[in-house]
């Protein structure tokens, strides 16, 4: 993605990636604009599975595992107000 893309993920979610940027993971990409996985969806990935506890995150975020090895991560947590996107890890081998 390239640096004109560049943007801030929604607050629900920025509160996460600082808890998680604070317990030593990194921000592998984005944030930026992707229009994806709804148009005006913001993305942003994290190098490790995420260290916080999803029980602990805000009602407005879904959190899920994502099993299919196309999309390359382990956690996705999905802002259902903002529709933002932080992902985080790599998929795990069944």
């Amino acid at each position: 993605m390239t640096k004109n893309n560049a943007v801030a993920l929604c607050p629900e979610l920025a509160v996460i990636l600082a808890s998680e940027v604070g317990k030593g993971n990194r921000l592998k990409d984005g944030p930026s604009k992707a229009d994806w996985p709804e148009p005006g969806s913001v993305f942003a990935a994290l190098t490790s599975d995420l260290r916080s506890e999803p029980s602990n995150f805000p009602a407005s975020v879904r959190h899920s595992i994502c099993q299919d090895p196309r999309y390359g991560w382990h956690d996705e947590c999905y802002c259902t107000i903002h529709r933002h996107l932080l992902v985080a890890g790599a998929t795990h081998s069944p």
